[in-house]
């Protein structure tokens, strides 16, 4: 659990009301340290048996900050620095006491980030800072006096931009007019899409706080905590081989026989794939030694369960269709060996067995689901590497931010909570080893979709053609058929079978099987597919181009990941859309 920390400096936070906020901060985190362990102690299975570890998120400055910060490691909490100028520069702001107590606070934080854009004075700073200390946050509590803002970055302004993120706030007021109470959008019946200050509800602390904990860090129940426990197992998706989609692709010319695989890849290779983007900060500590540890071993085993579903997905719906066309086939063979007739029905039992057994198999492993969740969850957790190098785990910007995330919002936050802040000073060498990643992932997936669109046109195109061909086909034999009823009175054969026999099976087969190569182009949506990866790929170079020539300050960067962001996030919205709707079923 990750608190943040704002409040007034002196004189606004008088002297005298430090004890008792410091009393109130020591309580909550004490009282947040028992409902985890209690959570933990519910779902021994789920999490390890270490103590909970709460964090304080603090940018140190005099009154609120540095009394949470006193608080905090009082009671054994880990400490967090944020600062929004370097050091040298931020000292500015404080009395030679002053700055010796934040100093030692420092000392004892097992994390210090500075931000190196602004000098002292400069309001972006503070603003900056303070938009970094909510991105670091589960709960922000405020000690505050209630008053409106009095300049860019102050507290108020700070509340008001956790409320609109749906970050609960717990306000302390200083002179201890009221107990602490929650501002929070979860405590609405129905949640607001950007809740304000003003509207937002409240309600005592003291009657709130165990339903936010478990709202926040407690595991998602019933179909979603099933879904997680499967990902961990892993068990459904030990099977990385299908024939059908690689054959589909290669068939169509999607794909070279060279680069047409049956097996997708496993953990190793999408670890491989994934080291390059975040091996530059594996020197970073604690941070890089968990960024390029357990980070990306979820991220390979997310990705690889992805392409695993995706491979079973695909290859299930045109497996189906295949056999469908089969089916028919073997029901009109029989018009050109009658005497093998119990034989061709007997293959048409097997194969519509077969259909039926692989329709029922993809329902009860959920490949499409599977597929769309763990994509959902790789990108989740691909996009964290590059936006946590800033101090960006943005825990509530996902979703509507409250209660009962779906499990891969849930475990990736998990994921972000573990992750602490990159050691030392943002300044631009730092900033440009960023950038270089953020290029990497945009040209990485530029060329992804640019390639995904060419192929899924391509197959598209040639299935399309296909099946005007066999249309056609259809009309010509009618048309064969025909003249021969004009061409004269005896029956014509050909290889001893009758043209009848064969203008019947042609007739019949070909517009089935160009019913069964539609069924694939509708299912698999090759059309849309390649529409929308090109159109991603144009975003993607616009934004690349625009990464390029910006100025090199850490607010711009924030900005074009949040950016990359939404672009590659909305790629797997419109899948899961697109896929809900289009679930394995019976051909028919």
């Amino acid at each position: 659990m990750r608190f943040g920390i704002t409040g007034h400096r002196p004189p606004r936070l008088a002297f005298e009301h430090h004890e008792a906020a410091r009393e109130e901060c020591r309580r909550i985190f004490s009282e947040a340290q028992g409902l985890l362990e209690a959570i933990r102690d519910r779902h021994a299975d789920l999490f390890s048996g270490e103590e909970p570890l709460v964090r304080l998120v603090t940018a140190l400055a005099s009154g609120a900050d540095t009394v949470a910060a006193e608080a905090a490691l009082e009671q054994g909490i880990a400490l967090s620095a944020c600062l929004p100028f370097l050091p040298e520069e931020y000292a500015k702001d404080f009395s030679p006491e002053e700055w010796r107590a934040a100093q030692q606070l420092t000392e004892a934080a097992d994390g210090t980030l500075a931000l190196a854009d602004h000098r002292h004075g400069d309001e972006a700073g503070y603003e900056g800072i303070g938009r970094l200390v909510l991105a670091q946050s589960d709960i922000l509590i405020a000690i505050w006096d209630g008053e409106p803002a009095r300049g860019r970055g102050g507290t108020t302004e700070v509340v008001s931009e956790a409320i609109a993120r749906h970050i609960p706030v717990i306000h302390i007021n200083p002179d201890g007019s009221h107990e602490p109470i929650l501002l929070w959008s979860g405590l609405h019946e129905e949640v607001p899409d950007r809740p304000s200050i003003d509207g937002v509800e409240r309600v005592e602390l003291s009657r709130a706080l165990p339903g936010l904990i478990e709202a926040l860090c407690g595991p998602p129940e019933g179909e979603e905590d099933a879904a997680l426990r499967t990902f961990l197992r892993g068990d459904v998706l030990k099977n990385r081989t299908s024939l059908a989609w690689p054959l589909l692709l290669f068939v169509t010319g999607g794909r070279s026989w060279k680069r047409t695989y049956f097996r997708s890849p496993g953990p190793t290779e999408a670890r491989q794939y994934f080291t390059p983007l975040i091996e530059p900060f594996a020197a970073l500590g604690r941070f890089g030694s968990r960024l390029n540890g357990a980070l990306a071993d979820r991220f390979a085993r997310a990705d690889a369960a992805a392409n695993a579903a995706a491979l079973q997905f695909r290859s299930s719906f045109v497996t189906n269709f295949g056999l469908a066309a089969m089916a028919v086939l073997l029901a009109l063979a029989s018009l050109l060996a009658p005497e093998a007739k119990v034989w061709f029905i007997v293959a048409e039992l097997v194969v519509i067995g077969l259909i039926i057994a692989n329709t029922r198999r993809a329902h009860r492993c959920n490949f499409h689901q599977l597929w769309i969740d763990r994509r959902h969850l790789a990108e989740r957790l691909r996009l964290l590497a590059i936006s946590a190098t800033l101090g960006r785990l943005s825990l509530r910007d996902v979703e509507d931010g409250t209660t009962h995330p779906g499990w891969e919002t849930w475990y990736a936050r998990a994921t972000a909570r573990e992750l602490e802040l990159p050691q030392g000073d943002l300044d631009r060498a730092y900033l440009e080893k960023v950038r270089g990643s953020v290029l990497s992932l945009i040209e990485d997936q530029i060329g992804y979709h640019e390639r995904n669109a060419h192929m899924m046109e391509h197959v598209n195109h040639r299935l399309h053609r296909a099946g005007d061909v066999l249309f056609v086909g259809t009309i010509l034999f009618c048309l064969v058929y025909l003249a021969s009823k004009f061409a004269g009175p005896g029956p014509i054969e050909i290889a001893g079978v009758g043209l009848t026999q064969i203008v019947t099976m042609a007739t019949a087969f070909f517009p089935a099987f160009a019913a069964a190569l539609y069924g694939i182009r509708m299912q698999g949506d090759f059309a849309a597919t390649a529409e929308r990866s090109s159109a991603i790929a144009r975003r993607l170079g616009k934004l690349q181009v625009a990464v390029r020539s910006d100025t090199l300050t850490y607010d711009r960067l924030v900005d074009r990941i949040r950016r990359l962001s939404e672009i590659m996030l909305s790629d797997i919205h419109q899948w899961q859309q697109q896929y809900e709707t289009r679930p394995i079923s019976l051909p028919g």
